[in-house]
């Protein structure tokens, strides 16, 4: 039994085999290289602008947001001189009230002494 299966196997071996030539040939170029220039040339400039079209694909959502932090970056600036306004007012208004509250304090000082002095003189 064991000689058939050897012998299937070599048979198989043998079947499977392509000559020698054809294993180690080598594709040929073509017999117009001027026309292989002129294809490799083609593909190039292809190539160079499927690269340009996709670095500008690239740059699109760049420049938008770009745009769109510089339009925060302004409204922030914006929102923050308002704050420094409203600040400066906030400060004023107190200062006022401060002055206020001491001229209040010195009206009522001087009443209070008035009406002391109006006592005194009524006694």
């Amino acid at each position: 039994m064991r000689r058939q299966q050897y012998k299937k196997t070599s048979n198989n071996r043998k079947t499977s085999m392509t000559p020698p030539e054809s294993r180690d040939s080598t594709p040929t170029r073509s017999e117009h290289p001027k026309a292989d220039e002129a294809e490799e040339n083609d593909l190039k400039n292809i190539f160079i602008k499927m690269i340009e079209a996709l670095k500008d694909d690239l740059r699109k959502p760049l420049k938008e947001m770009e745009e769109k932090t510089n339009k925060k970056l302004e409204e922030m600036k914006r929102s923050l001189k308002e704050r420094k306004a409203k600040k400066k007012t906030i400060k004023q208004v107190k200062e006022t009230v401060q002055d206020l509250k001491t001229e209040i304090e010195t009206i009522k000082k001087t009443q209070t002494e008035e009406m002391l002095e109006i006592e005194k003189l009524e006694k």
